[in-house]
């Protein structure tokens, strides 16, 4: 579907923290619905906007400040990666941010976010500093790892629950170019697939994260595949950011899903077979491309979770790599809502019901790729979900952003219910 279908009576664009510090405690004073944007990259109607209320858009707050010492990077959640990358990249720098140019900084990082970098250093979330935070009573806070650390630690893939956030200092890396690959730290794979020209397709977007000459030897398995476009080479961040967002048919209705499974082939193949065998039923809708995304969740991603005393999203005791299955399909028209929203309900009901048979069930849920349908909290946990509950507690007493607060995924149930 399409996150822009719902309209806000306001537009609201703060310059400054404070302006967002006076927005707020005007909307809580009078019980006004609002939405929070940084990029708009929502993939359901009234993830990032409202129907009525007021819309915040964080789009002016797009500062972009090098330390120093050159060790970090400080961030405004208007900005999208592109423009970030772009600023920082001649000066031999670079962050662990998103692979699409057009996401924007702020939902990426608050939904932990990951990276080409991120097998080697971790998620987005997980090289975040300090955070600057508006809080329910119009307060201006910093969180990091000594400054109000449990609100430091819920904001670390817990989205927008606890406030709004106007600054994000990143972890800043050496940086010369990107590559591709696979088995290493530095390497990043994502195995896409789709309906193209009479045919279901699979792709791989492979990155390795120094800029070689040659594709080193470990991916010489994938080079020697017979490809159809061989797009690989040195290049940048920034260009491979650009070429992910051309695949995004902006105007199309589209819909995310996710489900993690422990990595076994058996799964995988399951997967691969039902999504065909589904989607094959319904290629008479128009405009429909039954496309998604297969990812792994690597030991060295799980390792980076540790830092700075860890996040929310439940993984820290993972002791083995984990697939992550994304559909996302696009169609045509508004009609067919319900019938594509009711296939990839089964679909990821059938992947998941094979997978507790086989022991490989996991119930994590990533946030950036989740349905409004899913219940991306509870995937974190019991433990963690009590812990979110009760930082929101001791930040937002009155719960503005549980009640008042449009979109998103909230700490108790799905967005929607199908």
């Amino acid at each position: 579907m399409s996150a822009p279908e719902h309209a806000p009576h306001c537009i609201y664009q703060p310059r400054t923290a404070a302006d967002v510090a006076l927005a707020i405690i005007i909307l809580r004073q009078t019980g006004c619905p609002f939405a929070v944007k940084s990029g708009g990259h929502g993939r359901y109607p009234g993830e990032s906007t409202v129907e009525g209320g007021v819309l915040i858009d964080l789009v002016k707050l797009n500062h972009i400040e090098v330390s120093t010492d050159r060790t970090t990077v400080t961030v405004g959640p208007g900005n999208r990666w592109l423009v970030v990358y772009t600023a920082i990249q001649p000066l031999g720098l670079i962050v662990v941010g998103g692979r699409d140019a057009d996401v924007g900084v702020g939902g990426f990082l608050l939904g932990g976010g990951i990276s080409f970098h991120s097998s080697l250093h971790g998620w987005g979330s997980d090289n975040i500093q300090s955070y600057e935070v508006v809080l329910a009573n119009g307060t201006i806070v910093t969180a990091s790892k000594t400054k109000n650390s449990d609100l430091f630690h819920a904001l670390r893939g817990g989205g927008g629950n606890f406030g709004i956030v106007t600054s994000f200092t990143l972890d800043a890396y050496p940086y010369n170019g990107i590559w591709g690959g696979v088995r290493d730290l530095k390497t990043s794979v994502i195995l896409t697939h789709g309906y193209h020209m009479d045919q279901f397709i699979w792709s791989l977007d492979l990155e390795y994260c120094e800029a070689v000459d040659q594709p080193p030897t470990s991916l010489q398995p994938f080079m020697d595949i017979p490809a159809l476009l061989d797009g690989t080479g040195k290049s940048h961040v920034s260009t491979l950011a650009l070429a992910m967002s051309r695949q995004s048919n902006i105007g199309h209705r589209n819909s995310y899903w996710v489900l993690a499974a422990k990595l076994d082939i058996r799964i995988l193949e399951f997967y691969a077979d039902i999504f065909v065998e589904e989607c094959s039923k319904h290629l008479d809708i128009p405009g429909f491309n039954p496309c998604g995304d297969i990812q792994i969740i690597t030991g060295g991603m799980l390792k980076g979770m540790a830092k700075n005393g860890g996040n929310v999203l439940g993984l820290s005791k993972s002791q083995e790599p984990l697939l992550i299955f994304n559909p996302c399909p696009r169609w045509k028209n508004k009609e067919d809502d319900g019938t594509i929203l009711a296939l990839f309900q089964k679909i990821i009901r059938k992947v998941k019901t094979r997978a507790t048979e086989l022991g490989l069930d996991h119930e994590y849920l990533y946030m950036n790729y989740a349905s409004q349908c899913q219940d991306v909290v509870a995937g974190y946990g019991a433990d963690e979900k009590e812990f979110m509950l009760q930082v929101s507690k001791e930040f937002d007493s009155d719960a503005v952003f549980q009640k008042l607060r449009a979109g998103g995924f909230k700490l108790r149930g799905a967005p929607q219910v199908w």
